[in-house]
């Protein structure tokens, strides 16, 4: 579902590579997990797997195609199996949960009414239920974040990616989103690093990675010197790195192209 061959990402203010030599596999149904600090590249490599942004050097497929040899037009069919949670979630703000979950269907040309009731039962396994006709604007962070989920999942997806997907979450919270992300079906790639996302991780068996100095390797093979993985990570922070992807100029962007 998703390889990566030897990848390098440089970071766009020059300096050490944000990733160098980067491998990754993950299997078709798999839940796997990269742990990474803010600001140190995970959402540019959402943007290289989404073939955003190209690789310095290496090789990067999703759903068996090299993405750096796709045209746009093909880049746009395969976002169509692809459910994308952004870090900056870029919803419809004067729209409805439900029309901002409804929206890929249709523009898959899906009925109104059809749509909406997937796009309600989503919510409702999202906890979201009372709020689903309230506008976007209206909601809380943690409300918005779990309908960017349930948009991601909408079209039933082969592969979701989910770019810290419970950071504004509480723990009941962060059990709905995962509990999604992992029942849905797809081959998931999760984004993150909060204490709750990676307690349910281990819990739950996800193979878990880190993004640290440049290396992506089995969360257990990180040296940490006698501290906390949280400590490390609270060490690496960073000012944000840009997001490549170009949301939300429009509904493409948005993750429903």
């Amino acid at each position: 579902m998703i390889s990566l061959v030897d990848v390098r990402l440089d970071h766009p203010r020059g300096g050490a590579p944000l990733m160098a030599e980067g491998n990754l596999h993950v299997a078709t149904g798999d839940v796997a997990m990269v742990v990474s600090a803010a600001g140190v590249g995970s959402s540019r490599l959402v943007a290289a797997i989404l073939g955003e942004v190209t690789p310095s050097a290496g090789r990067i497929e999703v759903l068996g195609q090299n993405v750096a040899k796709l045209r746009r037009s093909s880049l746009r069919l395969l976002r169509r199996k692809v459910g994308i949670v952004p870090q900056d979630l870029c919803l419809l703000e004067d729209r409805s949960a439900q029309i901002n979950v409804a929206l890929p269907l249709e523009i898959d040309g899906i009925p109104r009414s059809i749509s909406i009731a997937k796009a309600n039962e989503l919510l409702a396994q999202l906890g979201l239920e009372d709020e689903a006709s309230l506008p976007v604007e209206c909601l809380s962070s943690s409300a918005r974040q779990r309908v960017a989920v349930a948009r991601a999942l909408v079209r039933d997806p082969a592969l979701v990616i989910a770019d810290h997907p419970t950071m504004w979450q509480d723990a009941a919270g962060a059990e709905l989103v995962c509990k999604a992300l992992a029942t849905c079906g797809a081959t998931v790639l999760v984004f993150g690093r909060d204490y709750a996302l990676r307690t349910i991780a281990e819990r739950s068996k996800w193979r878990q990675l880190a993004l640290i100095d440049g290396a992506l390797e089995p969360l257990g093979d990180v040296r940490l010197d006698g501290h906390s993985i949280e400590e490390l990570l609270i060490g690496m922070e960073s000012v944000p790195i840009p997001n490549l992807l170009p949301f939300p100029l429009s509904a493409r962007t948005a993750g429903v192209a």
